[in-house]
């Protein structure tokens, strides 16, 4: 479980879906409309038919109301299945906004760790391109929806290995942080030991003296 929710398997993801865009721009979005659409029919079929099961059984206690919230799910679920293309933009706009909330993340995450991993002013470029290109995307969602998957695909990508290269190199400097800790740990330890000892023969010569 750590595993799937590491920054790792989320760049994993990020290429996978890199990949897809930019290798099936043209029909992939409506490919994922209609995951969505499905997303939204399914709920909806269950809230219907217990709704049915619920309004006809004689040992129903309390009865239901009217599912007007399924009813609605699937009618936009089964338009998304039957028009996926009028969804297309908006999907570019949430995939924009997607890009720029991942920028604001790494360059957070880069402000989060300066004291263990060294803040590079360079590093900054990784964060910016995906705010750049998010941005774009959003002001352009209504351009030629391959053209602007195909970016998608590549920022993707992108994200997924600039963050997998932060993951990475934040996990080196942690390591390095841990043994820097441990060693000025040890030798607080001995010089406090060293103290002690010190304080000891000092006492003992105190007594044999006195």
């Amino acid at each position: 479980m750590k595993f799937i929710t590491s920054s790792i398997f989320r760049s994993l993801c990020s290429l996978l879906v890199g990949l897809l865009l930019l290798f099936n721009a043209q029909h992939m979005p409506a490919l994922i409309i209609r995951v969505i659409g499905i997303l939204f029919l399914l709920p909806g079929v269950f809230g219907i038919l217990t709704y049915l099961i619920s309004k006809f059984s004689k040992n129903a206690i309390i009865r239901p109301t009217f599912p007007l919230m399924s009813i609605g799910s699937v009618l936009l679920g089964a338009y998304l299945e039957v028009y996926p293309e009028s969804f297309v933009t908006y999907l570019v706009i949430l995939l924009g906004a997607m890009l720029i909330l991942a920028g604001i993340n790494q360059f957070l995450g880069m402000i989060t760790n300066r004291k263990i991993s060294p803040f590079s002013l360079l590093l900054m470029i990784l964060p910016l391109v995906l705010i750049g290109i998010g941005g774009y995307c959003i002001t352009h969602a209504y351009d030629a929806a391959e053209t602007v998957f195909k970016i998608l695909g590549f920022t993707c990508i992108y994200y997924g290995l600039s963050d997998m290269f932060l993951a990475l190199r934040n996990k080196h400097y942690t390591k390095v942080y841990e043994r820097e800790q441990k060693k000025a740990e040890e030798a607080e330890r001995r010089a406090r030991e060293a103290e002690y000892v010190e304080f000891e023969v000092v006492n003992t010569n105190e007594n044999t003296e006195g």
